[in-house]
């Protein structure tokens, strides 16, 4: 079994992994192209004479691959469950509410405003000279904001999930209509050089497509468990503190 504390390193190793198919799938390419002989297909191909035979819808999921990248750093820094919601925090804030030392309790947090149990006790706090009922909705409402932005947060490395595939079809789809106009061309030569033109456009776009969704759907899926871990102790957390807050 996999350890969730090592899970970044894991991932970055299937990005290594999948970076290796790729230029091993650019080395068949180069031979096939000295194989070949035409002039439009060198021998000596490069990664970036690769990817740029895909064609425009290259840069469309060029764009989604360093979007994704950016996430899963920010991320991988950011969601933090001992960052966000520490115990500790937790079990000296409830010990000042416990004592009704709520000035003690506004100093904790204050000096820790960047988790999410400082940010729904300080909106409690400073609410509840007006009405009890006050505080307690407006530390309903900033728990509800920060686990929104959490999971809005990851929900983009879905999105790029959905949408590379789809460009590397579109990118598919036009490589291929490439290929067939070739088709009525008398020259055998030209003929055979468009068309293989034609289906390494469609290829490189479909791979390329899946090498920027896979690792994204992975890292997806374990950051979704770091923040449904995270809004579950929230949830608990928040209940109790209400509770102390509120008065009952």
């Amino acid at each position: 079994m996999i350890n969730a504390k090592n899970m970044p390193v894991w991932m970055l190793g299937m990005f290594v992994l999948l970076f290796l198919l790729n230029g091993h799938h650019c080395a068949y390419a180069q031979v096939s192209g000295s194989g070949a002989g035409g002039a439009n297909m060198p021998g000596d191909m490069t990664l970036w004479q690769t990817l740029k035979a895909g064609g425009l819808t290259m840069i469309g999921i060029g764009f989604l691959s360093v979007a994704a990248v950016a996430i899963i750093v920010y991320d991988v820094m950011m969601l933090n469950v001992n960052k966000l919601v520490p115990r500790g925090l937790y079990d000296e804030v409830m010990h000042k509410l416990n004592s009704r030392d709520f000035n003690g309790a506004q100093t904790i947090c204050r000096q820790e405003n960047s988790t999410i149990i400082a940010k729904i006790v300080l909106a409690g706090l400073e609410r509840k000279q007006h009405h009890d009922d006050l505080a307690r909705e407006a530390m309903e409402n900033t728990a509800r904001v920060e686990l929104t932005n959490l999971w809005q947060n990851i929900s983009y490395l879905s999105d790029i999930v959905a949408v590379a595939p789809l460009l590397g079809l579109l990118g598919t789809v036009l490589g291929l209509i490439q290929a067939f106009r070739a088709v009525p061309l008398q020259s055998a030569s030209l003929k055979t050089t468009l068309l293989a033109a034609g289906i390494s456009k469609a290829m490189v776009c479909t791979a390329s497509g899946l090498i920027v969704a896979i690792p994204a759907l992975m890292a997806y899926s374990y950051f979704r468990g770091h923040v449904q871990q995270i809004t579950n102790m929230v949830e608990i957390y928040s209940s109790d503190i209400i509770k102390k807050i509120h008065g009952r």
